[in-house]
């Protein structure tokens, strides 16, 4: 194992009480509340200074949708936009647990990011969370320019949790009627939700970030509304993923959803979507937000140059 990676998971290791009850055995509520106090303090020191920060409701069908804005260094007029959907199974997290991430992207593509606090179950189970990133991205492509985004130069994005839903937004977006996107950016992806792949196989029981008890405990409470698995807008490797915009995705071996990625960079591929597939050796999930390993960096890069890529 990478000795950088190492010394994390011994790190998170230490940060567990012996005795204490697991994500999956507190109430919903209580194990956002514990996770997201651990995140938020523990993957987000350092990084770039943005030179605005704003906090923004944008209108949805439910209602308004909390979210925040980034405006990095060095962009001025119409700038392309970036809609940032967290990861945290459907349950967990906020813009405050992926804030560094998110002020990496926006400095490394040169964009704004608009990180969005979509509702999440149970309180909020499916569609809820989905219609809340589609009504943002619907807002983004009519409204964007009040906040400085070039409404033709639109990216998506997210993580885990977040890359399912940015999947199934562009879905969405291309069977009710837009807007365009120019990119999506998949950040280890849940794509196959329900499904036993090698990886989760390989993976799952040894709770490194993520196992199957915590992935059956999101899907049990996202889907807790009538969801089924095989829906494609939950499912995004059942659907037909012709006209989706290009994509970049980001996964590491040592990932349950390892082969969520490669399979839908492939299934991408067939359908005639530029798709490109960048794996990381010993690389756990959620690795892209913990900046204390070299990979991090690496994989913010190589999605800044795609991004950049396909707004310039």
């Amino acid at each position: 194992m990478h000795p950088q990676v190492k010394r994390l998971i011994e790190m998170l290791k230490a940060l567990q009480v012996e005795g204490a009850p697991r994500l999956w055995e507190l109430p919903p509520a209580a194990a956002r509340r514990a996770a997201d106090t651990m995140l938020a303090s523990t993957f987000n020191e350092g990084g770039p200074t943005m030179v605005e920060t704003l906090v923004i409701d944008v209108p949805g069908r439910h209602g308004a949708i909390p979210a925040r804005l980034y405006v990095p260094e060095g962009v001025s007029g119409a700038s392309p936009g970036l809609l940032y959907l967290h990861g945290g199974g459907w349950v967990l997290g906020s813009p405050d647990t992926h804030d560094r991430l998110t002020r990496e992207l926006a400095a490394g593509i040169g964009a704004r990011v608009v990180s969005l606090a979509y509702g999440l179950a149970p309180e909020r189970p499916y569609p809820h969370g989905l219609d809340d990133c589609v009504d943002a991205a619907r807002w983004l492509g009519a409204h964007g320019a009040a906040l400085g985004i070039d409404p033709r130069r639109l990216l998506i994005g997210g993580d885990s949790a977040g890359g399912n839903l940015a999947a199934a937004t562009l879905l969405r977006l291309r069977d009710e009627g837009g807007p365009a996107f120019r990119g999506a950016i998949y950040i280890y992806g849940a794509f196959s939700v329900g499904v036993a792949t090698p990886s989760i196989e390989a993976w799952g029981d040894r709770d490194l970030i993520l196992s199957i008890k915590v992935m059956e405990w999101f899907k049990g409470l996202y889907l807790s509304g009538g969801g089924s698995e095989a829906d494609p807008y939950v499912s995004p490797l059942r659907a037909d993923l012709a006209g989706l915009p290009p994509a970049s995705l980001i996964v590491g071996t040592l990932d349950p959803l390892a082969s969520d990625s490669e399979l839908f960079a492939a299934a991408l591929q067939k359908a005639g979507v530029a798709a490109e597939l960048h794996v990381y050796d010993d690389a756990p999930h959620a690795f892209a937000q913990m900046f204390m390993l070299d990979m991090a960096s690496d994989a913010v890069a190589r999605i800044s140059a795609f991004a950049r890529a396909r707004v310039s």
